[in-house]
C-alpha cells in the first residue's frame, strides 16, 4: 500500500471527528448564541473540567481557594532539582 494512501486512511477518522464537533458547535451557537466557557469543580471526583457556564455563573478559581501562593513553593523545589546531577533528582 502506498505511503500516501496509508497516511490518508489514518487522518480521515480524525478529520471526520473534528468536522463533526465543529458542525455540532456551530449548530449550538446558532440555536443558543455564543457560549461562556469556564472551569467547573466536581466535588465527587475532586477534579476540574471546562464546561459551558450558565448566564451570570462564574467559573471555579483554584487560586482563590489556595491563596495563590501554593505554586510558588512548588516552583522553588523544581528549580533546586533542575540544577542537581541526574542521579540526585527525585
Amino acid at each position: 500500500m502506498p505511503t500516501a494512501t496509508l497516511a490518508l486512511l489514518l487522518i480521515i477518522p480524525f478529520a471526520a471527528i473534528f468536522a463533526y464537533a465543529g458542525w455540532h458547535e456551530w449548530r449550538r451557537v446558532r440555536k443558543e448564541g455564543p457560549g461562556n466557557y469556564g472551569l467547573a469543580y466536581d466535588p465527587e471526583t475532586g477534579s476540574t473540567h471546562v464546561t459551558l457556564l450558565d448566564d451570570g455563573e462564574t467559573g471555579y478559581d483554584p487560586e482563590a481557594e489556595t491563596g495563590g501562593d501554593a505554586g510558588a513553593d512548588h516552583g522553588e523545589e523544581r528549580a533546586d532539582t533542575a540544577n542537581a546531577p541526574p542521579h540526585d533528582r527525585h
